[in-house]
């Protein structure tokens, strides 16, 4: 993205420096999270501090190791509809065992999704992953981890039919994040 001309916005407090250098990169060595100190920054303080230009298509991707859970239900969702056109998450933490998480996270989804719309996801087939058997008695495997990008709604209609993404495989798009394991298909009814 930053040799394509966009500017990158970088944090991660498990790193001293950004593992790539160039003009358009600004790294942070903060954790994103749900307060503000030394160590960490919530999304909504970096909106406050950085120049985003609300009519560019911004993108924010997260991958911070179950924070996103808490980080999403601090921040006002429709500010970050202002902000982003997409935005892509690692979700952490789908462990279909645990009942008040899945509540908890189910939640914050709906919040999610009332300006926000799944255009692609993939089950990360590194960590637990469970094995069940539908209604139908076919095998279903899930992730307690699963990578999804999101559009803006009001961006996400040439892309919908009948309010649900169109049936069609992106190949060759996904990878395994594991190499030695296979992966986890997604079927979707």
């Amino acid at each position: 993205m930053a040799e394509l001309g966009f500017e990158v916005i970088e944090y991660d407090g498990s790193i001293e420096k950004s593992p790539y250098t160039h003009k358009n990169i600004h790294f942070y060595k903060k954790f994103i999270g749900a307060k503000n100190d030394e160590n960490t920054i919530t999304l909504t303080q970096i909106l406050k501090e950085s120049a985003f230009d609300k009519t560019k298509p911004n993108i924010l991707q997260c991958d911070i190791e179950n924070a996103e859970w808490q980080m999403l239900e601090d921040i006002d969702i429709k500010l970050l509809s202002e902000y982003f056109t997409q935005v892509i998450f690692e979700f952490h933490g789908l462990n279909v065992e645990e009942k008040e998480g899945f509540k908890r996270r189910k939640k914050v989804l709906e919040r999610f999704n009332k300006f926000f719309v799944p255009i692609h996801t993939h089950l990360n087939n590194h960590g637990k992953i469970f094995y069940s058997q539908d209604k139908s008695k076919k095998g279903l495997f899930w992730s307690t981890t699963a990578e999804v990008s999101y559009l803006r709604k009001d961006l996400a209609k040439d892309f919908l039919q009948q309010g649900f993404r169109k049936k069609g495989y992106l190949k060759d798009f996904d990878t395994p994040t594991w190499l030695a394991n296979p992966e986890i298909p997604l079927r979707f009814c």
